[in-house]
This record gives structure tokens, C-alpha cells and sequence, in this order.
């Protein structure tokens, strides 16, 4: 046993990993092979709404770069909830959470696809991609609670499960902030974030009863922070359960109203490439994923 009291092989890690290769035949993502999308989100004072391909300026790895603009409605969306089911979502938190997520679900449309991962002690699969809908709100409702919280491995589990969908990727999670049982590191974090092509949201609530065995995590918060930024999500933070539902209407909203950029890599380049996307509007601000992981 370590000194954390776990066996030295992380075994419902791996027995989920090997449930996602078993799973899919879904190759790594070939920069060669395909265009890469860019979400970007433009806002001043709310989202700006009607801009076109002559607004934007993409460059990657510092070259202006040709583009298409892809209209959102037309590309399916893969959207997986990440849920924290520790111990700080018992009780009436796990309704909300239920109620939120089946808003959130039954407002998509029929092409859109949505599946569930849950994570405590280890990660696995609540529901498997299937069409979205309300019945979402009812796993989350079936699922366990309790004990400590591996939220890193709950997070780069969930990137790689993300292969399983077909549409834009989305991950969006839900948690405390708090991470005391993870096997993953946060430099291997950072890593799966700039190979994935998935779009990140975090909505971050405190645990409902403070105590001293669970204090406010603010290094776990800034790597959130951190991750959703380098993929052009963001990290919502609520104060109380009661805005849970709103939280899910700001990212539902968000995702209305985002910007598709697409764009023919080169295929020389190897690594991580970084991107920028400019937009001409005087005061807008703009997110937009940091750069993609070119592979051979």
C-alpha cells in the first residue's frame, strides 16, 4: 500500500481506460487528415451576435491563416456531463443537479448526442452517448454519492471518453473544486486539455456544509480556471445550489451564440500549435481554444 493507503495501480482507472479503448475504434485526431474547428466566442456587454468570416482574423503559430466559417447549427454537438458524486453532492444538490442537467439536455436538439461519466473515489460510466433528452437528469438521480475526490482523473477520463461521441465536443463538469484522491498530475492535466479538441465548462459550487476536513481549494480552482480558458470554455462559479439551473442556462446560451472557425492544417507541423483569433470590434472580447496537437 502507498502512504495514501491505495494500491500502487490506480485498478478502476484502468479498468476504465480499458472500457474506452475496448469501446472504440475512434482514432487519434491526424491533423492531416481533417480541418480543425476553433469555437470562439465574441462578447461586449452579452454575446455579439451577426458577425461574419470579414470580422475574424485567425493565426496559427503566429502565420494569418485562411478560414471558413461553419454555421453551428449545422455541426451536432457531443456534449458529456462530468459529475462529482462525492460526498458534497448528496441530498437535494443531486436533484438540482438532475434538474439542471435534464434542462440542459431536453433543450438540445435530436442530433445532438449526450452522455454521463460520474466520479468519486474513481470514474465510470453513468450513460454512454445516446440521443439527448430529459431521461439525462434521471441517471444522475440513480447514481451513488460519497466518499474523497479524484476530480483530475474525473476530468482526463472524461477528455478521452469524449471519443465515444460523434458532433463538436463539450465537456461539461460539475463540482466542489476539491481533488485529495487523484491519480493523474496536473502537468499530464494540462497535456490531455491541449490534445483534445473538446470545449470545456466548469461549473464550480462549494460544498454545502464547509468544515474544516474540506477547505476552499484556490491553486485547484486556478487550474480550472486554466484549463477551460485553453480550450475557449470558461469556469462558471455558483454561491448556492439555487443557481444551479441558471448555470446551465449561461452555458446553454453561450453555446447558442458561439462562432465556428475551420481551417486546413499544415501538415508539416508536429507538437502543439498555437492559435489566435482576432476579431475587428472595437472593445469585444474573445475565447477561443489556445492551439491544437498536431500528430503524425
Amino acid at each position: 500500500m502507498t502512504a495514501r493507503g491505495r494500491l500502487p495501480v490506480p485498478l478502476a482507472l484502468a479498468a476504465f481506460a480499458a472500457a474506452l479503448v475496448a469501446k472504440s475504434a475512434a482514432p487519434q485526431f491526424r491533423s492531416e487528415t481533417r480541418a480543425v474547428l476553433v469555437d470562439v466566442s465574441v462578447t461586449r456587454d452579452g454575446a455579439v451576435r451577426g458577425l461574419g468570416e470579414a470580422d475574424f482574423e485567425l493565426l496559427v503559430a503566429g502565420e494569418r491563416t485562411p478560414f471558413r466559417m461553419l454555421d453551428p447549427e449545422s455541426l451536432p454537438l457531443a456534449v458529456l456531463f462530468a459529475m462529482d458524486e462525492s460526498g458534497s453532492t448528496r441530498g437535494d444538490r443531486r436533484r438540482r443537479l438532475a434538474e439542471g442537467a435534464r434542462f440542459f439536455a431536453g433543450a438540445l436538439t435530436e442530433r445532438d448526442a449526450c452522455g454521463v461519466t460520474a466520479f468519486s473515489m474513481a470514474v465510470r460510466w453513468v450513460r454512454e452517448f445516446q440521443p439527448c433528452g430529459p431521461a439525462i437528469g434521471e441517471r444522475l438521480l440513480q447514481s451513488a454519492s460519497g466518499g474523497a475526490t479524484a476530480l483530475w482523473d474525473g476530468i482526463a477520463l472524461s477528455l478521452a471518453a469524449l471519443d465515444q461521441g460523434q458532433g463538436r465536443p463539450v465537456l461539461l463538469l460539475f463540482t466542489d473544486g476539491q481533488d485529495n484522491h487523484s491519480w493523474v498530475r496536473e502537468d499530464h492535466l494540462r497535456r490531455s486539455v491541449a490534445g483534445s479538441e473538446a470545449l470545456f465548462y466548469a461549473i464550480v459550487a462549494q460544498p454545502p456544509r464547509p468544515s474544516r476536513a474540506v477547505r476552499v481549494n484556490s491553486a485547484g480552482f486556478a487550474l480550472l480556471e486554466e484549463l477551460a480558458e485553453a480550450t475557449g470554455g470558461r469556469v462558471l462559479r455558483i454561491t448556492s445550489d439555487e443557481g444551479l439551473r441558471a448555470a446551465y442556462q449561461e452555458v446553454l446560451e453561450e453555446l447558442r451564440v458561439r462562432y465556428v472557425l475551420a481551417f486546413t492544417p499544415d501538415p508539416s507541423r508536429r507538437g502543439f500549435v498555437p492559435i489566435e483569433v482576432r476579431v475587428r470590434q472595437r472593445g469585444a472580447e474573445v475565447r477561443a481554444r489556445a492551439g491544437y496537437a498536431a500528430r503524425p
